[in-house]
């Protein structure tokens, strides 16, 4: 499995007083933290850092792209307070921040999106649970909107991007703060589908990124409607986070292999067939136990149905071939005349050695077996040691079970058989004709002839039909 790096960044103090005024993050990164690291449910290899100035955060983002492999996955986290200065560009706030010094004291995203693009891993995951503010100074106007535009500052191939809100909520008039807003609830809703699996909305064991976002996204409006979650990507095929540790199977999976109705054990069948072909290891082991057992069904159709599934799974095993013989033998010598008293005897194969053919019957000389193609030598001639496995027939032995035929093959074998019985009437109404008519003997003998022929083919199709 390739590697799973997150590096979580979280900034609660600060220096600007203002800034400290703002909403602060409470310690869900920790706890995302503790989510992502859990072998059982994410398994990344997890690094956090709380209120560091922006020196060493910058430092710790080029570290943690720098040297990435194509099949890694990577994860960065940022919550605090993401602040858009008057020309539009946006920054991270650190711990060291100052308003009026942002370029020198504050992370800028256009850092973060150079030191993404410059890494080579094709699955790049973004997250940034901020409070966006304009730091607009009194009495000047903003030369941006007041949408910070996240998801367009962060695009680039092989990344998905969620945040958890996308226009700012405060400015400044000096140090006052205008406007407010809600408390954040994105990252909590965040380790709770990631925590218990209950972001896995597809039930294949796997929580996606696109998963995870629905579910935080539906979560979070319905408790916060100011607040309003985004998500873009841009990568090949989906990105896998985090198992489900808590996966079971679906509960109209459970009702129909416990209901006693063969239909709803056969939807069951097919439920259980979807989930082996789209769910992780867990889930197509636990699958393929359920749909086993199912080869023991008391319905003839749900047991076939599930024993066919289940060698279709196997697969034929193929006979293996016997090796060429490599062993140098010269030609045999005919067999001795019968009656020269070594009837059944083939001539010697080589020097010193002596082959015999196998005796047609007990007393009773009978010729030489033909000798194997490409050996030189008969079968029987060979030592048994030193005969080629031969590989076993795929029939097995005695007579093959007859194969019930389904509705249309009888019905086709039921309109067959009442046509040559109509053909068998018509023909005995004509030997009736020709006979009253005084025709030859031959021809009603040959009449009488096609119709026993016409009787006898229906009688077969109705036997047939039966089977």
């Amino acid at each position: 499995m390739a590697s799973r790096h997150a590096l979580l960044i979280a900034t609660e103090t600060y220096a600007d007083p203002a800034l400290r005024r703002l909403t602060a993050p409470g310690g869900d990164a920790r706890e995302l933290a503790a989510v992502l690291s859990d072998p059982a449910i994410a398994g990344f290899e997890v690094t956090t850092l709380v209120d560091q100035p922006h020196h060493v955060v910058g430092e710790a983002i080029g570290e943690f792209y720098r040297g990435r492999r194509r099949d890694e996955l990577t994860l960065l986290y940022f919550t605090g307070h993401g602040v858009k200065d008057d020309d539009g560009s946006l920054y991270l706030a650190m711990a060291n921040t100052r308003r009026d010094s942002l370029m020198f004291t504050a992370l800028a995203a256009e850092l973060v999106d150079r030191a993404m693009a410059g890494c080579p891993s094709r699955q790049k995951v973004l997250v940034l649970d901020c409070c966006y503010s304009g730091a607009f100074p009194a009495g000047k106007l903003a030369k941006a909107s007041t949408d910070v535009h996240t998801l367009e500052r962060f695009q680039g191939r092989g990344r998905a991007v969620l945040t958890a809100s996308d226009a700012t909520q405060y400015s400044f008039e000096g140090d006052a703060v205008v406007g407010s807003a809600a408390r954040s609830v994105f990252t909590r809703h965040l380790v709770a589908g990631l925590r218990d699996g209950s972001a896995d909305l597809d039930g294949d064991g796997d929580v996606t990124v696109d998963e995870l976002y629905s579910y935080v996204h539906e979560r979070v409006v319905a408790e916060m409607p100011r607040q309003r979650p985004k998500h873009q990507s841009d990568v090949e095929g989906r990105i896998v986070l985090a198992r489900n540790p808590r996966w079971a199977l679906p509960e109209y999976v459970k009702h129909g292999l416990a209901s006693p109705i063969a239909s709803d054990r056969m939807n069951a069948l097919e439920g259980l067939k979807r989930l082996n072909r789209v769910g992780n290891d867990v889930v197509r082991a636990r699958t393929t136990d359920e749909i086993r057992r199912l080869v023991e069904d008391d319905s003839r159709t749900v047991s076939a149905a599930a024993r066919e599934w289940v060698a279709e799974g196997e697969g034929p095993v193929e006979p293996v071939a016997a090796e060429p013989a490599t062993e140098e033998v010269a030609p045999p010598k005919p067999a001795a005349p019968a009656g020269s008293g070594t009837a059944g005897l083939a001539a010697p194969a080589g020097a010193g050695t002596a082959g015999l053919a196998a005796p047609a019957g007990a007393g009773t000389a009978g010729p030489a077996a033909p000798a194997r193609p490409g050996t030189g030598r008969s079968p029987s001639a060979i030592p048994a040691g030193q005969r080629p496995a031969q590989p076993k027939s795929a029939r097995p032995a005695g007579p093959l079970p007859a194969t019930p035929l389904n509705e249309s093959e009888r019905a086709l074998r039921r309109r067959n058989a009442a046509f040559y019985f109509g053909s068998a009437a018509l023909t005995l109404a004509l030997v009736a004709g020709v006979v009253a008519a005084g025709v030859p003997a031959w021809l009603a003998t040959m009449l009488v002839v096609v119709f026993a022929v016409f009787v006898g083919m229906g009688l077969a199709g109705l036997r047939g039909q039966s089977k």
